[in-house]
């Protein structure tokens, strides 16, 4: 088998095995999904870097990103189905400043990731401050798509924290 072949088989294998696992323990709460399941990835398989670069001046300055909406999604980890939703992160930078391109390769790494809502926010928020360091303040919002007709946004400040 190629070197090719041998990765899709396993991704394909991990996405299978992170989906079991996630829907043997949503059963523990009595939580059971209904009709076809579709595989999806645990968090730690998202992209691992996002480059940074020196903020060498004496302002605060806030800096905001903001995703286009349904530019940024996850999966669902009852079904597999995409959550679609716009993502913000502000900032005031301490040291460092965040690289968009490998920010944007970031935000795409979570498509084939299964994972709730609430704890896609607070991972991509950590993964946030640690490359950027000692930022005055930092939140990450999301806010995802009305599904089943209620509206999810969750929020992560550091100045709450």
């Amino acid at each position: 088998m190629s070197d090719t072949a041998d990765s899709v088989e396993a991704f394909e294998q991990a996405a299978v095995e992170h989906t079991r696992a996630a829907l043997d323990y949503m059963k523990q709460f009595g939580i059971e999904p209904e009709g076809h399941i579709r595989p999806f990835l645990p968090p730690d398989t998202r992209q691992d870097s996002i480059d940074r670069i020196p903020f060498a001046h004496d302002v605060a300055q806030r800096v905001t990103y903001e995703t286009e909406p349904g530019e940024f999604s996850a999966r669902c980890p009852f079904s597999g189905l995409p959550d679609f939703g716009t993502l913000r992160v502000e900032y005031v930078p301490g040291d460092w400043i965040l690289e968009l391109k490998s920010l944007k390769y970031y935000l795409i790494s979570w498509r084939d990731i299964g994972a709730a809502q609430e704890d896609i926010t607070a991972i991509i928020f950590q993964d946030l401050l640690d490359r950027l360091e000692n930022p005055a303040h930092l939140v990450v919002t999301t806010e995802y798509n009305v599904r089943g007709g209620i509206n999810t946004t969750c929020c992560v400040d550091s100045r709450e924290q």
